[in-house]
């Protein structure tokens, strides 16, 4: 009789087959843009396998240059759940078993509507009408870090991920002068899922701020439809990066680009001993001033009384310094992984943590090829009796992935970007050719002290009328770090008449880099750093001198042409036809 009334042979008997959602896309890009190129809806118990063939052409080269770029196919996916946590009770249509308090008031905490947020065409339009205006006059943040339209750039963003055509209204046309056919209902998902990529996997955690506001819509309660509805053309929501924001990747990590904030998270930790009374040791956190690279003491633990440092006999328990050091130990643990609770949990627990508990989206696997660059040669000799040398690249890539969804909606994104690789022409300093001290030298004794600076100097030594000042910072590196690894560089001609054969970073380019500015998501404030997360960005002109074309705010500056194909085969529990006969 119990198992009678427990009704637990009860359920839906759901067919299982195979569909073909094989596709081709043709795409343009420019250096550095991240770009989704294709995007699937993910049900429960899907089974999914993604075998991908692209090939890509570049737009004409000045050169045959000695240039390295590389471009990437990654595959991400996103749980609904993770952008609104209410998605998974709406989508069961659980709507009198709502989960999540919208109050502190019980009686606040109604049903749910039983929709998704969602925003309007005309809510689109306005936005980039008003993004496209504040360009027009000047307003800092009618252009982004690179000084590219963002309201264009969003164009091609919403463009990518399948929400329709706006450019006209980024060009300064109004809804009520150029309505779409129907004003169409769009949930935000898709733009949710890309900026929720981003900030997982792509965004350097440790130089730019997390905005949550982006990629997650938790603050709607759902429980009006309404509520729902995001416009993005109120408030000043347009002042800052947001939901509709196109991204960029970051450079290679190397020694200029690679360096952290800081030496460890948070302030350095320190022990403090009194001068009277009894002696205890007690832990806090001072910011000493930047170590000096090549100093053997230039992280050594400061001895500080009352906060200055002691040239008395002060007192110091054991016990204090021992906490002091593995404070200091914890906050350079921190500092050494992304700030995320799976990152964490790994570097100080060793415990891997279950995607379900990461709260990150689920990165699926990627591709990667390699840009050959092919010389042309013109033989039509002209009056200098000189054969003109031109270039061409070509990229061929291939991979494949597999997936199962298990028990979650979704989406599944492709994310696209091709990234220069450097070569950098700075008036650059051999470090070792620095070392005038005996102490300058790698010791194996201080080879564990911990993270030293890394001088502006290091990465060029220009005319003192920069207005930089040589005691700047870029940032903190390993100990030793000159013995441990190299850059990659070009001197010669190719710093002068021959720039265009190479991946040219020069003086100009880090002085360019350093005006960039984006306080709002910057997670670096002083300490001596000229360096900000728009730092590590490619700038797409970084390409220029390579090719016949320089890039601008138009897809018709887009240096890669891209052709893909997405040999997509799924497993999911519906009918073939759908028919019940």
């Amino acid at each position: 009789m119990a198992n009678i009334m427990s009704l637990k042979s009860l359920r839906n008997k759901t067919s299982r087959n195979g569909f073909d959602l094989s596709s081709k896309r043709n795409f343009t890009a420019k250096a550095g843009e991240l770009l989704p190129v294709r995007c699937w809806e993910v049900l429960p118990g899907d089974s999914w396998s993604i075998d991908l063939k692209s090939f890509t052409r570049t737009q004409p080269l000045n050169t045959a240059a000695f240039a390295r770029m590389r471009e990437y196919y990654d595959f991400y996916f996103v749980p609904y759940n993770l952008i609104w946590n209410k998605a998974n009770t709406v989508l069961t249509q659980m709507y009198d078993n709502v989960q999540h308090a919208v109050s502190f008031d019980s009686t606040a905490n109604n049903y749910l509507a039983g929709s998704m947020p969602y925003t309007t065409c005309q809510s689109i339009a306005n936005y980039l009408y008003e993004l496209s205006e504040n360009e027009k006059s000047g307003a800092p943040y009618g252009k982004n870090y690179f000084g590219y339209s963002r309201a264009k750039a969003t164009v091609k963003l919403l463009e990518y991920l399948g929400y329709g055509n706006y450019s006209v209204y980024a060009n300064g046309s109004q809804w009520s002068a150029n309505q779409l056919l129907a004003n169409l209902n769009l949930n935000i998902f898709g733009l949710a899922a890309y900026q929720k990529i981003y900030a997982d996997h792509i965004r350097d955690s440790q130089w730019e701020r997390v905005s949550p506001s982006c990629f997650n819509v938790d603050y709607l309660s759902g429980i009006d439809t309404s509520g729902l509805y995001l416009n993005f053309n109120s408030g000043n929501v347009k002042e800052y990066y947001n939901m509709l924001d196109l991204r960029y990747c970051n450079w290679q990590k190397d020694l200029f680009h690679g360096v952290l904030p800081r030496q460890q998270y948070g302030n350095t930790a320190t022990a403090v001993a009194p001068l009277a009374g009894n002696v205890f040791g007690v832990m806090s956190q001072t910011f000493v001033s930047a170590p000096t690279a090549g100093v053997v003491n230039s992280t050594d633990v400061n001895l500080r009384v009352n906060g200055a440092i002691s040239t008395a006999n002060a007192e110091l328990s054991i016990l204090a310094l021992r906490q002091a050091e593995f404070l200091q130990k914890w906050k350079e643990i921190t500092q050494s992984g992304n700030k995320d609770y799976k990152d964490q949990i790994e570097k100080h627990w060793n415990v891997s943590v279950g995607e379900a508990y990461s709260e990150m989206s689920l990165y699926l696997g990627g591709t990667t090829g390699n840009l050959d660059i092919n010389e042309v040669v013109n033989n039509n000799i002209t009056g200098d009796n000189a054969a003109d040398i031109a270039g061409k690249g070509t990229v061929v890539n291939n991979g494949r992935i597999s997936f199962n969804a298990g028990e979650r909606y979704g989406l599944i994104m492709c994310i696209y970007h091709c990234m220069p690789l450097l070569d950098y022409t700075t008036d650059m300093v051999n470090p070792a050719f620095t070392k005038v001290n005996a102490t300058d030298f790698a010791i194996p004794e201080f080879d564990r002290v911990g993270m030293e600076s890394v001088p502006v100097v290091r990465m060029f030594n220009p005319v003192n009328k920069t207005g930089l000042d040589n005691s700047l910072l870029l940032g903190y590196a390993p100990r030793y770090i000159d013995y441990k690894t190299d850059v990659d560089s070009s001197v010669g001609a190719f710093k002068t008449s021959l720039k265009n054969w190479i991946m040219s970073y020069d003086n100009q380019s880090v002085l360019n880099q350093f005006a960039l500015t984006d306080d709002s998501n910057s997670a670096v404030n002083g300490y001596g750093l000229v360096m900000n997360y728009t730092n590590f960005k490619v700038n797409p002109n970084s390409v220029d001198p390579l090719f016949a074309v320089a890039a601008d705010d138009s897809v018709d500056t887009d240096e890669f042409l891209c052709s893909s194909f997405f040999d997509v085969k799924v497993v999911r529990n519906l009918d073939v036809d759908g028919l019940p006969y």
